[in-house]
């Protein structure tokens, strides 16, 4: 069953971003992979983040929880003994941990040397934060990619969070795509979409030398949230930011 959305489904960010994020890339790695061999082969890397217990305040749970009833007391109600001396009596705790997560991106490489040609980048939650220790390291990346001799492709498909800069005339629009050419900068391609129009075709740069690769982001959507039965989701749930009426009536 389809999204009822035509676009990008809000949902997903809600209720499966990291499973949709993982499936995407490699949908994505696959459909590119089957138009540039063999000059070229796309292929899905990651790096692990450290995402904090409170980086999305609706998963945000306690940094110490405190249980009163400690199981160290003597039978007596009294402290326990160790190695003869009285020791102070504890309280149990429970320390949050953080959570070490993959982040995937897409590499679009020279088979033959290794040569990174082309690094596609969609973004997730934790890289749009208005601040934290994965939005520095991603906008750190970011900027060493956009100094150097690779492509760049910076796909937005999040309602949420802070965008990164893509120039002097940010364009209007929920969601959007950054294509940088290195041959070409400082300017760069912008492809807008909003909430309730399909996402656009974009070319995805190789070598200056070489025709761009088209993409079919919304082919590419489409097929993750059918192969994965998205249509599961609770469409009655609340939306951060709130979805337009418009958009309610898709799901009403």
């Amino acid at each position: 069953m389809p999204s009822p959305f035509p676009g990008m489904d809000p949902f997903i960010e809600r209720f499966v971003w990291r499973d949709f994020h993982t499936r995407l890339n490699t949908v994505i790695a696959d459909d590119l992979g089957l138009a540039i061999r063999p000059a070229y082969a796309a292929r899905v890397e990651h790096r692990v983040v450290v995402e904090r217990p409170d980086a999305d305040p609706r998963g945000r749970s306690p940094d110490v929880a405190i249980v009163p009833d400690s199981p160290w007391r003597d039978a007596g109600g009294g402290t326990a003994a160790l190695d003869d001396r009285a020791v102070a009596e504890p309280l149990l705790v429970t320390v949050a941990e953080s959570d070490p997560v993959r982040q995937h991106f897409v590499e679009v490489i020279d088979p033959e040397s290794g040569r990174v040609v082309t690094v596609i980048e969609t973004l997730s939650p934790t890289n749009k934060q208005p601040s934290g220790d994965d939005r520095r390291e991603y906008a750190r990346k970011r900027r060493e990619l956009l100094r150097s001799e690779t492509a760049f492709v910076e796909i937005d498909l999040l309602r949420g969070g802070r965008p990164f800069d893509v120039g002097t005339n940010p364009p209007a629009g929920t969601y959007r795509v950054f294509v940088s050419r290195p041959w070409r900068r400082p300017e760069a391609e912008v492809y807008p979409a909003g909430l309730l129009q399909r996402l656009p075709v974009v070319p995805v740069p190789l070598d200056e030398s070489d025709d761009p690769v088209p993409l079919d982001l919304q082919a590419a959507v489409d097929t993750v949230y059918q192969r994965a039965g998205y249509e599961t989701m609770n469409y009655a749930a609340e939306l951060d930011p709130p979805l337009p009426e418009e958009a309610k009536a898709l799901i009403a």
